[in-house]
């Protein structure tokens, strides 16, 4: 089965699989993109803070893909979301993608940081209460300065990431050029199914990141529950695969990671799902976001409470402190 697309509201397409290009290791990255090409891929996910956006070039490049053939999404970092410092972050990106435009561009996170020393430093801090430098930035400013970049076409279609309804509605009130997308996290165990339905119902597509599971919390992963390795036995697929369709059969666009190229070709081939697995994944739901910053202090999904938010920073600062002081002790 050929990958389907969807349409955005900007008239353009977006490849129902993309490849994810977070948390891949350096070096990694240009031969993960190279491979996924080759294999078929037209669809790569990157971004600024992922520090690794000269690699996903050197990746086209080496595919030998025309860059026309290629839809490529990168993303705006907190620190860059005054208005007059967004264009500066596109053209950075376009410098390290080696593009002349982007076809989607997301904010990264509707949280804003005070900007650092460098355009490169990602987490600034305020050397005031030791914490990650938040700042207020209306989220309608940057965004204006999002849109006058689709004029100018450096950017073609805009969107969000880990946005909630409410910000999106918010956005709304203002916005000339309504957002496309929202990349958020969804996998079996976090399948948010009320919002995902409210989304495409107003026309926007719906980008699921993690969504085999994210390893780095140490929690289990969609990928190895024990049903989605039934569902694979019977059908002689692979759990990812399993887990890549059932989001495709949900009408979301969904970008699974891997350095593997074996992998990699294998998580491009669609197939239909039986409605009895369709309903045995949809069972396996625990509504457990993994993905939160806490240490940020923000309530980005108001889901936490202040206590909550409050131990999770002084956490955080507790354990900075102790890596300074390490890093201080070593001779």
């Amino acid at each position: 089965m050929a990958v389907k697309s969807h349409k955005l509201n900007s008239g353009y397409t977006i490849p129902a699989i993309g490849l994810g290009t977070w948390q891949s290791k350096p070096n990694e990255v240009a031969r993960a993109v190279e491979s996924a090409l080759k294999a078929g891929y037209r669809h790569i996910d990157a971004a600024e803070c992922y520090d690794n956006q000269s690699e996903v070039a050197a990746g086209i490049k080496a595919s030998g893909i025309d860059r026309s053939e290629i839809f490529v999404t990168s993303k705006l970092w907190n620190t860059h979301h005054k208005p007059e410092d967004v264009e500066i972050a596109v053209n950075i990106t376009l410098r390290d993608l080696q593009v002349d435009y982007l076809d989607l561009y997301l904010i990264h996170w509707p949280v804003a940081f005070q900007k650092g020393a460098t355009d490169e430093e990602r987490f600034p801090i305020n050397p005031e209460n030791e914490q990650v430098h938040v700042i207020d930035v209306p989220i309608e400013d940057t965004w204006k300065a999002m849109e006058a970049l689709v004029r100018k076409g450096k950017i073609r279609t805009i969107g969000v990431s880990n946005f909630t309804q409410e910000k999106i509605e918010r956005l709304w009130e203002t916005a000339t050029i309504k957002p496309a997308v929202n990349q958020i996290e969804i996998h079996p165990y976090f399948q948010q199914s009320t919002f995902v339905k409210w989304m495409q119902e107003k026309g926007i597509v719906v980008e699921a990141y993690s969504p085999l599971g994210n390893n780095i919390y140490n929690l289990p992963r969609g990928v190895d529950d024990p049903k989605i390795h039934e569902i694979a036995a019977r059908l002689g697929k692979q759990p990812a695969q399993v887990i890549i369709n059932w989001a495709v059969q949900r009408n979301i666009v969904v970008l699974p990671k891997s350095v593997t190229p074996e992998r990699i070709a294998a998580n491009l081939e669609t197939f239909e799902l039986p409605k009895d697995a369709m309903d045995l994944i949809s069972s396996l739901d625990r509504n457990h976001r993994y993905n939160f910053p806490a240490r940020l202090g923000v309530n980005i999904f108001g889901e936490k409470t202040e206590e909550e938010l409050r131990r999770s920073v002084e956490e955080w600062k507790a354990a900075q402190r102790k890596l300074r002081n390490s890093a201080a002790s070593k001779p």
